[in-house]
């Protein structure tokens, strides 16, 4: 697969996130450090990391990149990290291959420094949906992750007149693969689970 997003930097052109979601549609999410084995044992090449210190996630890391997967990890909810441009650098010079986070500063960071930056919104109510809507047409993304993911598909129509093709991807309160195929069918790009039991080997 090349090193995109692997240790020393993105590769120049950092293959699209699209690619990777029609390869493998179910994204393994690590919640727990000890889950980092069953998570690089599935097919997804892609790993949300949602977990980490400034003590294990270096590790973490660079056992996800020497199973050739590409991490994303999920800056806010990192320990012991500010959400700025220097944890941003941090995370590529350990191997990340990108970051996600609701806040767009360091997305725009990500982005400049060739990191996948990935848009993580909560779609609570219409007013949501407005701001997301904003959101896009000022600030581009690699994708879009929404929770709950049972929602995502409300925002689809907004998002391909904003930015066609751009994935988006649904997370959060996914309970059984019958939610996660109703899902796909109503046109998400890929969801994003924490339960190991739904990760496809």
């Amino acid at each position: 697969m090349g090193n995109t997003g692997f240790r020393n930097g993105a590769a120049a052109a950092l293959t699209p996130l699209s690619v990777f979601c029609k390869e493998t549609p179910i994204i393994p999410a690590i919640r727990k450090p000890e889950l980092v084995d069953q998570a690089i044992a599935s097919r997804s090449r892609l790993i949300y990391l949602l977990t980490g210190d400034p003590e294990n996630v270096e590790a973490m890391i660079s056992r996800i990149v020497a199973a050739a997967k590409v991490p994303i990890v999920n800056l806010d909810l990192l320990n012991g990290f500010s959400r700025d441009k220097y944890a941003v650098n941090y995370l590529k010079r350990v191997g990340a291959g990108g970051i996600i986070s609701t806040h767009l500063d360091p997305l725009r960071h990500a982005l400049a420094i060739g990191l996948y930056g990935i848009q993580r919104t909560f779609l609570l109510d219409s007013g949501a949906m407005d701001t997301i809507s904003n959101q896009l047409k000022n600030s581009p993304v690699h994708a879009l992750e929404i929770l709950p993911a049972l929602v995502a598909p409300k925002m689809l129509e907004r998002v391909r007149a904003i930015s066609p093709g751009l994935p988006v991807v649904g997370g959060g309160l996914i309970q059984n693969m019958k939610e996660v195929e109703a899902l796909l069918a109503q046109g998400l790009s890929a969801v994003s689970t924490s339960h190991p039991e739904m990760w496809i080997k």
